[in-house]
């Protein structure tokens, strides 16, 4: 174990002093070294395409598989934790607990029921509340099939809940649905698909199984995706380029340029974009000539959501010793309520780590406060559910998704009423040249780090396509004046839905 982390830390390092001023050319650029943009190009090298390019933003491989550390040593992941839906002997395995098994990652099942809750008075009983939102949730997700089986049409997630006969009326409802939905999708059901949300969660929890791991593994969550790479990428590889920011595309049917701020420009016939919503959304890139009006629609439409995993350093542990604490804030919705341990056996014992996820413009806010107020305010809701004499931590760890250039935020979301169409959009290639993939891109599996893995390979096998006869059929029909018509639309539309 030792020496394979000694590997990759040499590995990883040797992609740093790749220079800068001068053109590189290859049949295909990734931009992006994360899950989608490593498995397009293991795709690509399994299908005999070496002349490839890996472009990354940061100084090593993982996107958005990103680990701190306490001063302690410590380390906890900022981004992906779980694997949801392993998978096994009645279904197929997911390929990231596939990754993890070969890589003897260190995870933990998640037991959402061992779970102790709270409000402003302190513990609260909220038996009626989550056996309800269960129920109600169950109901949702058959009213769903219904109505996408009868060819009707979409809507917010909070009218499927209604329809299913869910109607939360208290602060404790609010904190109960908070922990079923928003935990999970990252934002409200007010902003949320009703058909996507019920399909992402079938095709995971019953395509795959009803199990989430945590990862503890202290190599981090990104070794599986690293650790992969050297599968088919050498130690002095010249085909990586780290801490390349790309700055510009030009694109046009005879292929793609790629500017970045090292002053490198990549000539390649063809570009797998796997940037996410968020990035696309801010303009962070530039695009020559503008995306077409068809494509900024897919990507404006679709939801970017923000996940923010707060972490807390005590010297003592003072707090229930269950994997779960929810607590119910009397005035706000989702005000730091889902709160986690990381001091129990088979975890971080002895650790006296606890962190609280927040979401949404919850995320938002405390990503534009300081820090001391940020913990302030967590203790002030840690003091309602355990009394006032609690120590103050010693330590807080966060990471600001939504603010960092390089993802501007952490998932996608899909909206309320969603526009299937728009999906189908939102992965079509542009010019044939310039490809798009990630979890955004998925329609089964947007947001889940599987959805990245599969839209990798998806993009990079059409790509190989193109390299070999010619590219699949588009779903769209351009014209010079960049409009354009559905042509396998329909059907692909009604797949989705």
């Amino acid at each position: 174990m030792l020496e394979q982390k000694l590997f990759l830390s040499l590995w990883l390092l040797s992609f740093l002093s790749i220079g800068a001023g001068h053109v590189v050319k290859a049949r295909v650029a990734i931009l992006g070294g994360g899950m989608a943009g490593i498995t397009a190009a293991r795709t690509l090298h399994e299908q005999g395409i070496q002349d490839f390019v890996i472009i990354e933003g940061r100084s090593e491989l993982g996107g958005r598989m990103q680990n701190g550390a306490f001063k302690n040593g410590l380390k906890i992941e900022f981004g992906p934790n779980w694997i949801q839906g392993l998978g096994g002997a009645t279904t197929q395995l997911n390929p990231i607990y596939a990754m993890a098994l070969k890589n003897e990652l260190d995870t933990i099942p998640s037991d959402y029921g061992n779970l102790t809750t709270y409000d402003h008075n302190g513990p609260a009983n909220m038996v009626n509340e989550l056996f309800d939102v269960h129920n109600g949730w169950s109901q949702y997700l058959m009213v769903a099939e219904e109505r996408m089986n009868n060819e009707l049409a979409d809507l917010s997630a909070r009218a499927g809940f209604r329809l299913a006969g869910y109607k939360p009326r208290t602060h404790l409802d609010d904190a109960a649905e908070y922990f079923t939905f928003d935990y999970e999708y990252g934002q409200s059901p007010e902003v949320s698909s009703f058909f996507a949300s019920a399909n992402n969660n079938n095709y995971t929890f019953n395509g795959f199984s009803n199990e989430a791991n945590l990862v503890i593994d202290q190599r981090g969550f990104k070794t599986i995706l690293q650790s992969e790479a050297t599968s088919f990428l050498n130690i002095s590889d010249t085909r990586v380029f780290l801490n390349h920011v790309v700055t510009n595309i030009h694109y046009s049917r005879e292929g793609v340029h790629i500017e970045t701020n090292q002053n490198i420009t990549i000539q390649a016939e063809y570009a797998l974009c796997t940037f996410s919503i968020g990035v696309l959304q801010n303009d962070d890139v530039t695009f020559h000539p503008t995306l077409p009006f068809w494509k900024q629609d897919a990507i404006h439409g679709t939801n970017m959501a923000t996940y923010t995993k707060i972490f807390l350093r005590f010297n003592t542990t003072f707090w229930a010793p269950t994997q779960f604490q929810l607590y119910a804030d009397p005035g706000r919705r989702g005000y730091y309520s889902s709160w986690q341990s990381l001091d129990l056996p088979g975890f971080f014992p002895g650790s006296h780590v606890l962190f609280v996820t927040v979401t949404d413009r919850e995320s938002i806010r405390i990503e534009r406060q300081p820090d001391a107020t940020t913990q302030d305010e967590m203790m002030d809701v840690l003091r309602s559910m355990y009394g006032q004499d609690i120590p103050e931590p010693e330590e807080i760890l966060f990471k600001r998704w939504d603010s960092d250039p390089l993802f501007r935020g952490s998932y996608s979301n899909w909206g309320a009423s969603f526009p299937p169409e728009l999906f189908v959009l939102l992965r079509e290639p542009v010019e044939q040249r310039l490809w798009f993939a990630g979890e955004g891109t998925s329609d089964h599996y947007y947001g889940f780090l599987h959805g990245a893995y599969f839209e990798g390979v998806r993009a990079a096998t059409s790509i190989v396509q193109c390299l070999h006869t010619n590219c699949p059929i588009s779903d769209m029909i351009y014209s010079n004046a960049s409009s354009w018509k559905a042509s396998g639309l329909a059907s692909k539309v009604k797949n989705i839905f």
